[in-house]
């Protein structure tokens, strides 16, 4: 028993020093006046950061996905203690390693699962999953997936459902399903609000119609409505004479 018990305390001890020399490595990587920098855009005061540029911390994860990972291993004590730490990049780079790496579905939902609820800032929620490229390969059981996480009463629990379906679900298929499920969220929370915008305006540029038929129907918030005008009007790719028109299907913020 004295045995087991030694090997169980230097197996915890074994782990726990993977964590901190990660968050060694992440130190490391800091960049001061980035930091300076993202803490602004970021707006998360509460979030601890250290200043680390995406595409340094995409590498990282790219290595890391690649390194084999057992159960006394980084990526196994991230998931089994849901993304637990101290600074906003180890959550992410939790994040980016389940996007790289290789793994099976079954795997990629215990990832996920552990991954989500950590979410701490809308960077955090998007740079992620940006690297999940891997929903479009198995599109109908990914959908059904978010379905959980859209109902959420977490804000960024439900962005990470709205933001996932803007990069993987814009399609014939899913479009129609996707504008429903937009219109039916019940969050009121910034991050939740302003994804929904964001994806209303890419929504725009392969659906217009659809846009149209859903602001002219006045079927978001005034605010979300008015904030996915904003977003159209802001593109580079809205013609001139649709930003015109945008302009006009602006609703007045006391309906």
């Amino acid at each position: 028993m004295i045995f087991c018990l030694r090997d169980s305390e230097r197996r915890s001890r074994q782990v726990a020093g993977k964590k901190e020399k990660m968050r060694e490595r992440l130190i490391g990587l800091s960049d001061p006046e980035y930091k300076e920098f993202n803490d602004r855009i970021l707006n998360a005061p509460s979030v601890k950061t250290l200043g680390i540029r995406v595409p340094v911390l995409r590498k990282l994860a790219k290595e890391t996905a690649k390194e084999m990972q057992k159960e006394d291993g980084w990526l196994y004590e991230m998931t089994r203690t849901k993304g637990e730490g101290i600074y906003q990049e180890e959550h992410m780079l939790f994040g980016m390693v389940a996007g790289y790496r290789k793994a099976s579905r079954e795997e990629r939902v215990q990832y996920l699962d552990a991954w989500v609820p950590g979410i701490c800032s809308w960077a955090d929620c998007d740079c992620c999953v940006s690297t999940f490229g891997w929903m479009e390969e198995d599109p109908d059981f990914w959908f059904s997936y978010l379905q959980k996480w859209v109902t959420s009463n977490r804000e960024f629990e439900v962005r990470f459902g709205v933001i996932s379906m803007m990069d993987y679900f814009l399609k014939d298929l899913y479009i129609d399903r996707v504008l429903k499920i937009y219109e039916e969220i019940g969050q009121k929370e910034y991050y939740v609000r302003m994804g929904i915008a964001w994806s209303l305006a890419t929504a725009y540029l392969k659906y217009p119609d659809k846009i149209i038929d859903l602001l002219k129907g006045h079927r978001m918030d005034v605010w979300t409505h008015n904030k996915a005008i904003q977003k159209c009007r802001e593109s580079r790719r809205v013609s001139a004479e649709d930003k015109a028109m945008f302009q006009k299907l602006k609703r007045k913020q006391e309906e």
